[in-house]
């Protein structure tokens, strides 16, 4: 009986585990920066469709690469630099599948024929549930 009751407690709190790490918190209490710089070079930490105000937008995976990439362009402005300095991107999405819905949307955002060299990794487990998570690297003179 107690290594019965022993093994359910044990598998409720696996169960509990994810449910836990997806609370919303304060992003200004998570243990990362927005971007950090060095030297010339600035690294944008990845985006998600979260608003400023703290609203997520879900409609689908165009309205969430779509603000993930306002969310980045902020981040790039607040530093100086634009979507014309980003050198590298790594784009994470739930489903593989979205590729094109992403793409379309984050194409938009770039100059015709001026992107950055990218990375896009399919299957991934995203925070918070969202299909999409954008994050770039930039540089400039």
């Amino acid at each position: 009986m107690r290594r019965s009751v022993m093994i359910s407690i044990a598998l409720l709190a696996l169960v509990a585990l994810p449910v836990a790490a997806q609370e919303a918190v304060a992003i200004n209490t998570l243990p990362f920066s927005a971007s950090r710089q060095a030297g010339n070079t600035l690294y944008v930490s990845g985006q998600v469709a979260r608003t400023a105000d703290g609203e997520d937008v879900k409609a689908s995976v165009d309205a969430e690469t779509r603000q993930v990439m306002d969310n980045l362009q902020r981040v790039l402005e607040e530093k100086g630099y634009t979507f014309e300095d980003v050198v590298k991107a790594t784009v994470y999405l739930e489903n593989i599948e979205d590729y094109h819905e992403m793409n379309a949307a984050y194409a938009s955002y770039f100059k015709e024929g001026i992107f950055p060299a990218r990375a896009c990794i399919g299957g991934a487990e995203l925070v918070f549930d969202f299909k999409v998570e954008i994050s770039v690297i930039a540089w400039k003179q």
